[in-house]
């Protein structure tokens, strides 16, 4: 019979590596090219070589605020919307249509991100 030292080891392992390939699965994809799920959310962080998140979802109506925490300049580019060339601070965009809108860093392509925006009543259009 094992041990309950065994048995909770034995348990702690399954649980770790049932958050390593389920966090895995989502790197893969993101690094494959295929977009992980949108966050929720009103802020984005603008740091070295990427956005985070990269993908944020907010409701028909409301601003997305992008904060500067890197080091280096950088700036927010999507159809519509244009930041300046900066190295801290903020900006921000208000979205009114439901929709997917894509965004990047002009002066690092690899920088890219989606904002997807739902209508109030959650339905993307």
């Amino acid at each position: 019979m094992p041990s309950m030292t065994t048995t909770r080891y034995l348990r702690l392992t399954a649980v770790l590596v049932t958050v390593l390939v389920l966090t895995g699965c989502g790197v893969a994809a993101r690094f494959a090219g295929q977009p992980g799920p949108a966050a929720a959310t009103s802020t984005v962080r603008v740091v070295d070589n990427g956005f985070e998140p990269a993908d944020a979802e907010i409701a028909a109506g409301d601003t997305l605020t992008w904060t500067w925490q890197g080091d280096n300049d950088h700036n927010v580019v999507g159809d519509g919307f244009s930041s300046p060339v900066q190295r801290d601070g903020t900006f921000e965009h208000r979205f009114t249509t439901p929709g997917t809108y894509p965004y990047r860093c002009t002066l690092h392509g690899w920088m890219q991100g989606t904002v997807t925006v739902v209508a109030p009543d959650g339905a993307e259009a």
